[in-house]
């Protein structure tokens, strides 16, 4: 793919959510969300998506990607919550100078920049299955601006609601110029081949905080 970061849109087209951390580890950042570091492991795009998307009536053994006697791997990843339909799964990764999460169909960073971003700034994107989409940017423990960029100033005065630097023009979706301005502002380029190989990876249960 030829862009930095946008062909995040397309690919998760159904939903995402993409979030850049300055200066930590992609194992931190999954636990400034709330991951239990010994819960983390390392799973591919192709697992997550088989664990978001199989059946209702399906059973862990149908996974694919996963060898049911290995009884010692299937107990360890039934105990951090993989096999137990949880309400978001995020992979975490590094580019030089950051680490990232993505996220298919949840939102789970977006309540969580101001974990994320104590001690160093944070930016997000999200685009919801119905077309919604919003940008947000903390630092330093402090949420500064989250919006819809169609909408810049609902909630906030016309100071505080922009993300700095970030001026949206209305000649593409607002997600996809977020994410053109995050590869010009932070020179970030993440190829996509880089986000299919086994990454840390977290499960999140709907009643964590």
């Amino acid at each position: 793919m030829e862009n930095g970061l946008r062909w995040i849109a397309g690919v998760y087209d159904v939903g995402y959510t993409f979030t850049l951390c300055e200066g930590i580890t992609p194992q931190e950042l999954l636990v400034r969300m709330c991951a239990d570091p010994a819960h983390i492991h390392e799973l591919t795009e192709h697992a997550v998506a088989e664990l978001q998307f199989r059946s209702e009536d399906g059973h862990p053994s149908d996974l694919e990607f996963l060898d049911w006697e290995d009884e010692d791997l299937v107990a360890r990843l039934e105990e951090a919550g993989f096999l137990s339909r949880p309400d978001s799964i995020v992979r975490a990764g590094a580019v030089p100078g950051w680490a990232y999460a993505i996220e298919n169909t949840s939102c789970r960073a977006t309540s969580c920049l101001e974990a994320l971003s104590h001690g160093t700034r944070a930016y997000t994107v999200f685009r919801s299955g119905a077309g919604m989409q919003q940008v947000g940017y903390a630092r330093a423990g402090q949420v500064l601006a989250y919006y819809e960029p169609r909408k810049p100033s609902q909630g906030r005065n016309s100071a505080e609601a922009e993300v700095p630097g970030f001026a949206y023009t209305g000649e593409e979706l607002p997600d996809i110029a977020f994410l053109r301005f995050l590869e010009q502002e932070l020179g970030i380029y993440l190829p996509w081949e880089e986000t299919l190989a086994p990454l840390p990876t977290a499960a999140f249960a709907r009643s964590h905080p």
